[in-house]
């Protein structure tokens, strides 16, 4: 079951919340001339030539399930890539995102859409996600007052972000 991901007016992005300018696009839906829009992963993959033909700026939703690696010889094309948390216990956002990070070395914005929670913030920025969909007036009220619940010691590295040992334990890590 596929559930319908909110357009969202407002993201959470470099420390700050800011207006959306991303929209969705149905796979049926006609292509407008210009604008950043968010493709799902079967319709940009079988119009992507068409796609990168015209004046839009490219995005793709992973939904739970997709393989980021699909987009290994596309991530070129794309200035977004939307990972879907469709409930706070699917923890497949999380491989997605680090998938794209750590191991096809994207560059790009990593989003978070969905019904995550402000618990997972932390663990997301740690896989390289760096902006957040806001839909959730709870999880705005949190950001606004500086409330990133971030994860400051780590037991397995990652390249989205540089880590020194902690100490005399080699295997705990910490943010440089």
């Amino acid at each position: 079951m596929t559930t319908e991901l909110k357009q969202t007016t407002e993201i959470f992005k470099n420390d700050k919340i800011v207006a959306d300018d991303w929209a969705y696009i149905a796979d049926d839906e006609a292509l407008p001339a210009e604008g950043k829009l968010i493709f799902s992963l079967e319709r940009f993959l079988k119009e992507e030539q068409q796609l990168k033909q015209t004046n839009l700026t490219l995005g793709v939703v992973l939904r739970a399930g997709e393989k980021a690696e699909e987009l290994s010889d596309h991530l070129e094309a794309l200035e977004l890539v939307a990972v879907d948390f469709p409930s706070f216990a699917d923890g497949r956002g999380f491989s997605a995102a680090r998938i794209l990070r750590d191991g096809l070395r994207y560059g790009g914005e990593i989003r978070a859409v969905g019904p995550f929670i402000l618990d997972q913030i932390g663990f997301m920025l740690r896989v390289g996600i760096n902006s957040f969909a806001l839909d959730n007036p709870r999880l705005r009220a949190d950001l606004e007052a500086g409330n990133l619940n971030e994860v400051t010691a780590y037991t397995q590295p990652v390249f989205a972000r540089k880590e020194a040992p902690a100490g005399t334990r080699p295997w705990a890590r910490r943010p440089m």
